[in-house]
């Protein structure tokens, strides 16, 4: 099989290698990948969504994904050559040297196992080091516990609550506001 070149993205993202994960561009194939990866419960239960009644990830919806990888520049994370999910880095003010950060794992089996948090690590220090940026925010509904636990071992700290802020089914739930500034994520460098 002949290996598909990178898709054309909003900005050419570097590969960045870890232990475990590698990121990269998106792929043609990763729309099939991510079709077949389907909709878990237990992610979308993350994320805040229905799991009553679980969509079909179809090929339109796959194709409708991989093409919004793209456009935001986002790395595709993969183990072993397989898709796992996706990172990016957007809202980048230049002024200011900052930009948010997220992270969305697509296959269940493969949550807990720290390749999320391995994800994140690279593209800080991608972030910090080589695009000199002072400060990544994210958020995060405040029941992603999962989540949460990964973004405060990575030295992400709250900074705000938008109270009642994602409609979830059965109500409401609070997004949280954490964030990390490069010399807090330089300091955990040095002392590990």
């Amino acid at each position: 099989m002949t290996p598909t070149a990178p898709a054309k993205t909003a900005f050419a993202p570097l590969t960045l290698a870890g232990p475990r994960v590698l990121l990269r561009a998106p792929i043609e194939t990763d729309a099939e990948a991510r079709r077949s990866l389907g909709y878990d419960p237990v992610i979308l239960r993350a994320y805040g969504q229905d799991t009553e009644r679980l969509p079909t990830m179809t090929a339109a919806r796959a194709t409708s994904w991989l093409r919004e990888q793209r456009d935001s520049g986002a790395w595709m994370i993969t183990v072993a050559g397989a898709l796992v999910g996706a990172v990016r880095l957007h809202s980048r003010v230049e002024v200011d040297r900052r930009a948010q950060i997220a992270i969305g794992l697509l296959d269940a089996d493969q949550l807990g196992r720290g390749l999320g948090t391995e994800a994140m690590r690279l593209v800080i220090d991608h972030a910090f080091d080589g695009l000199g940026l002072h400060r990544l925010s994210l958020r995060v509904l405040a029941g992603n516990d999962r989540a949460i636990r990964c973004y405060r071992r990575l030295g992400f700290v709250e900074e705000g609550r938008e109270r009642q802020s994602a409609r979830v089914p059965g109500g409401w739930e609070d997004d949280l506001l954490m964030g990390l500034l490069a010399d807090e994520w330089a300091a955990r460098e040095v002392a590990t």
